[in-house]
């Protein structure tokens, strides 16, 4: 009995060692935790100078955005990109830089906008909508289908749950439905018989009249893009990147950025900075502007955008009057958050080691699994002929390019392919 006893006791003892150690072959002294959280403080205090494009890129091309006596396009760069189509304000192209048809008219009868030349287009089930003064939709040739609502008529005003809109600043498809965001406070959903169905509180909001604006007007500052067949809706308050779905918002990513950092919301609700920063610059004495105090190398986010491995930032740095205090320009930053690793990094520009050019920025973001930029033809040539004075080799797609375009064309899309 006492040897069983004692054999017992040596098998379990065996036994046990054996779930131990197989127990700490299964664990990995060091996981890579990933969560939903892109830590943009760190990346930006530890920016990196540049970074080669082959680093993210496999390749680039350039698309020439048609030019004829239809489409012929200003120099305000109002561009918006879609899965389906490419809008230069409300001009219409295909992804292969065709031009197919321009969506609205302006004027102000029936199916007809005033400002229909700056109407934010969206694409939803084989329809067009424009967003100015009225909501008008369109066929899938961007014919009125003379479904149409005016935000200022007393008919919407009496049956809208908002009142007058005062802020709206983006417009885009939600599911089946439609959403537009009267900033800073409320994100509205409506159905294509334009009948609101739901609403997002984004932030406390009290007041009546403008807003002042974060984006400065650059037609850059995108608060909502595309990935894949979803809608992504960025929001500064809440610091949440969310997935909008018919009637709701659901949270996707959440950016970290500290105090020290960030945009002020402050800023929103302080009144008379502008005309006591130029009080301050009549009387010599611009640096001591509250509102340069306020917003001085604070940081925002004026854009993100999804791929199939990253998510990408493009970040301001604030530096207001920069014109008048005769501070350079500085082109924003590019925040890269890595899906597979969890990783974070920013960096100040590409080096262009693929197309020809010498910097790549991606200033209209991406969409597509291209980042994407743009070249006026005129700038191309200036380029080309700075690179020839100065003795330096010009790559022969870039001469190539110039040999496809006039010099008063439209703009090229600088087309950069990421890698799978």
């Amino acid at each position: 009995m006492e040897f069983f006893m004692r054999m017992k006791l040596i098998l379990g003892v065996m036994v046990l060692g054996f779930t131990a150690c197989s127990n700490k072959k299964t664990v990995d002294p060091n996981p890579v935790v990933r969560d939903n959280i892109i830590h943009l403080s760190t990346a930006i205090k530890n920016v990196r100078e540049e970074m080669m494009l082959s680093e993210l890129v496999d390749s680039v091309s350039y698309i020439p955005l048609e030019t004829n006596p239809n489409c012929m396009l200003g120099n305000y760069q109002r561009l918006t990109f879609s899965p389906q189509y490419i809008f230069y304000s409300n001009y219409c192209f295909d992804w292969n830089g065709q031009f197919l048809f321009r969506i609205g008219s302006q004027g102000q009868g029936a199916c007809e906008d005033i400002y229909a030349h700056v109407a934010d287009i969206v694409y939803l089930n084989n329809h067009f909508y424009g967003n100015a003064s009225k909501i008008i939709e369109y066929d899938d040739r961007g014919k009125c289908t003379g479904k149409e609502l005016s935000w200022y008529a007393q008919k919407t005003m009496d049956t809208a749950p908002v009142g007058r809109m005062v802020n709206k600043v983006c417009f885009a498809p939600a599911g089946e439905n439609l959403m537009f965001y009267n900033s800073p406070d409320t994100v509205y959903f409506i159905n294509t018989d334009y009948e609101f169905v739901a609403k997002r509180s984004m932030m406390p909001w009290g007041r009546k009249g403008g807003v002042p604006s974060m984006s400065g007007g650059d037609p850059r500052f995108k608060y909502t893009s595309y990935y894949k067949d979803t809608t992504l809706f960025y929001n500064f308050y809440t610091d949440t990147v969310f997935t909008v779905a018919p009637t709701s918002l659901i949270p996707r990513w959440v950016v970290e950025l500290d105090e020290e950092l960030r945009f002020p919301t402050q800023y929103l609700y302080e009144d008379g900075l502008l005309s006591e920063a130029f009080k301050c610059w009549e009387s010599g004495n611009l640096e001591n502007a509250k509102m340069i105090k306020l917003l001085d190398h604070k940081y925002i986010v004026s854009g993100v955008f999804e791929t199939e491995r990253f998510v990408f930032l493009s970040v301001y740095e604030c530096m207001p009057f920069r014109e008048l205090r005769k501070l350079p320009e500085t082109p924003p930053l590019t925040a890269i958050y890595n899906k597979r690793t969890g990783e974070t990094f920013a960096v100040k520009q590409f080096v262009d080691d693929l197309g020809g050019m010498k910097t790549f920025s991606p200033s209209w973001g991406a969409c597509n699994e291209k980042l994407l930029a743009t070249v006026w033809p005129y700038k191309l040539k200036e380029f080309i002929e700075e690179e020839q004075s100065a003795g330096r080799t010009v790559a022969p797609q870039i001469l190539n390019l110039m040999q496809r375009v006039r010099e008063d064309d439209n703009p090229v899309l600088i087309i950069a392919h990421l890698k799978k």
